[in-house]
């Protein structure tokens, strides 16, 4: 006799939940546990080594000839200490631990908001699935932003629960998030921008009782003034925001950022974001409620994932909420799954992390992987050389070289607003060998060249009898100038 499946209290069966959640928290480890191959992690490591040396923030710049005393302030200062700690502590498996790591909490708290928003727990893990797979390029790299991610979708739940007229939880534990998130990221002014929309939702809103939505207006605007006033609790105090003013002038970081680049939409996970958003709109056109919260979030979401591609985790959190809230259900509310069945859970994701992290994490290969992407023996032989001074650099290079050798003052890097978008264009055409390059002041001027073996500039160099070339390898050559 055929033994009945057991089911959830949702009415499902229990293997069928446990087999959707175990693909949920599968799928961040298998896109996050990957070489290290992120150019602007370096530049992290370099900030975050200066600062626990010196007990203390930067004001100015110290890493780039350039830019030496120019503004600068280290925004993710605390996300930098934190990476720094692991690096010291397990070297580059301590780079692919925070990722996946980070990843693994994205895909818990975007479950747990689809688990809040959408009471069939079916449909909650597809639709957090899909979300993981739409911001697959972003969960692969250990930036800030995936905190950014995990505080955002905290964030959202956290709203969700103020307009549904929750007066304690959000007022305590948002201004605590923002009070954290301005020392992470400077994206946290996202999330101001959430909550203001949330503020402005019950004055645009139609029907209902005038009084309920201005009380409303009133909570969701003091709660606004709270978290905004926490975001000063950082070392810069109200100087983090000149950070801001600085991110938002560099006017054409687009030209050379792949990151500030709208979506390409040439891989699967830009199609499947495509597919997030597309859907979020489809089915909130069908039901005619732009004006709320979630609608007027969606909206901004889409236009700030179709301008820059490292964006779009705002508009894919927006669209899952929407379809979340607008996707009928196919059963009714149910609890969690046992003990036994989450034991089990567990146990394979472990297996899932186990397996990969050997095969793809070992030390070895991520050091091997490491030489073929960044100049690390071009590096050694500088070192070796004890050559000191500036060098002429390659913006992808730039933070990496600042980590690996900091005797030495880097061209350019990462940061681009420090350097502004003359500079890097300039560093841009000449690397590119266009007309003016033999001119370029900062490459007459700097000790040493540094620059990838196939680069149009290197070719350039190995004719011109200013410059002796002093080391190749398959990676990167070094010019030392013939003084």
């Amino acid at each position: 006799m055929t033994e009945p499946l057991r089911y959830t209290k949702a009415g499902r069966p229990a293997a069928l939940r446990a087999l959707l959640l175990v693909l949920v928290f599968s799928l961040p480890i298998a896109l996050a546990v990957r070489p290290v191959t992120d150019p602007d992690i370096w530049s992290h490591l370099r900030h975050g080594q200066w600062i626990v040396e010196h007990r203390a923030v930067p004001l100015v710049d110290a890493f780039s000839l350039r830019a030496a005393g120019k503004r600068w302030i280290a925004y993710s200062w605390l996300f930098e200490v934190l990476v720094y700690g692991l690096y010291e502590s397990l070297g580059l498996p301590g780079l692919v631990l925070y990722t996946a790591g980070l990843a693994l909490v994205v895909a818990w708290a975007l479950l747990g908001l689809m688990d809040r928003v959408q009471p069939d727990s079916a449909i909650s893990c597809i639709l957090c699935a899909g979300g993981m797979l739409a911001m697959a390029p972003l969960l692969v790299h250990p930036r800030p932003w995936l905190l950014t991610i995990v505080f955002f979708i905290a964030e959202t739940a956290l709203i969700l629960e103020a307009r549904q007229g929750s007066e304690r939880r959000p007022f305590l534990l948002l201004p605590l998030l923002f009070a954290l998130w301005a020392n992470v990221h400077l994206q946290f002014v996202y999330g101001l921008f959430a909550l203001g929309v949330a503020a402005v939702e019950p004055l645009v809103e139609e029907g209902g009782d005038p009084h309920s939505r201005g009380r409303r207006f009133r909570r969701m605007l003091a709660l606004l003034g709270l978290c905004g006033v926490a975001t000063l609790l950082n070392p810069y105090g109200i100087r983090i925001y000149l950070a801001v003013y600085d991110a938002g002038a560099a006017i054409h970081p687009s030209l050379y950022l792949q990151e500030f680049q709208a979506p390409q939409l040439r891989s699967i996970f830009d199609w499947i974001m495509l597919a997030v958003i597309v859907g979020g709109v489809f089915v909130l056109g069908r039901k005619g409620r732009i004006r709320s919260w979630p609608g007027m979030l969606l909206a901004s979401g889409v236009a700030l994932a179709f301008r820059t591609a490292r964006d779009v985790w705002f508009g894919v959190v927006a669209a899952l909420v929407v379809l979340g809230t607008h996707v009928p259900r196919a059963r009714e509310t149910g609890g969690r799954l046992s003990g036994r069945w989450r034991l089990g859970v567990a146990a394979t994701v472990a297996l899932v992390v186990v397996s990969l992290g050997s095969a793809r994490a070992g030390r070895g290969r991520l050091e091997a992987s490491l030489a073929e992407t960044f100049p690390v023996g071009a590096a050694a032989e500088i070192e070796r050389r004890g050559i000191s001074g500036s060098m002429y650099n390659h913006y992808d290079w730039g933070g990496y070289l600042m980590w690996r050798l900091p005797g030495l003052l880097v061209s350019v890097d990462g940061r681009a607003p420090i350097h502004g978008d003359a500079r890097i264009l300039r560093s841009v055409a000449t690397w590119a060998g266009q007309e003016g390059w033999d001119s370029d002041p900062e490459l007459l001027e700097a000790a040493v060249v540094i620059g990838e073996r196939k680069s149009a500039l290197v070719s350039l160099l190995r004719g011109d009898a200013r410059f002796e070339l002093a080391y190749e390898d398959g990676v990167a050559s070094v010019f030392i100038p013939r003084r």
